[in-house]
């Protein structure tokens, strides 16, 4: 019974992660190296980028991104202009704290009505003053 329950709970996990379609090394990197762990928790989407080397973007929840990158000996994340080694240990813990950092900010998204405000510079019902005719 426990067996048909741990093939379950991986089952499970892979129908889940079939929608970002990353590499095997790349999820990976999230789920073990970077522990964001389950995937679906915190990451929105990924894609591709067009860089050199190759790399991909991971969109968070939270509105962040950061990017994973391919390099010759070892993957690479960069948050925020900030580049870590995942193959060096203190690296990747000093990656872990910066990606947490980015993980706590809060995603600020402004509702139609109060950017329909702050782009009119007030509200409709304001009356605007006219110069008077000279």
């Amino acid at each position: 019974m426990k067996q048909l329950k741990e093939q379950i709970k991986k089952e499970i996990i892979k129908l889940t992660e079939e929608k970002y379609k990353l590499p095997v090394e790349i999820m990976d990197a999230l789920r073990d190296d970077l522990n964001l762990n389950p995937l679906l928790r915190y990451v929105e989407y990924t894609k591709a980028a067009s860089t050199v080397p190759p790399s991909y973007e991971i969109f968070l929840r939270n509105k962040k991104s950061f990017f994973i990158i391919y390099e010759d000996f070892s993957l690479a994340v960069e948050i925020e202009n900030k580049k870590y080694y995942i193959g060096d240990m203190e690296e990747l813990n000093m990656a872990k704290r910066h990606l947490n950092h980015i993980l706590k900010e809060p995603s600020i998204t402004l509702g139609d009505s109060e950017a329909d405000t702050e782009s009119s510079g007030g509200t409709e019902d304001t009356p605007t003053e006219e110069e008077p005719e000279a």
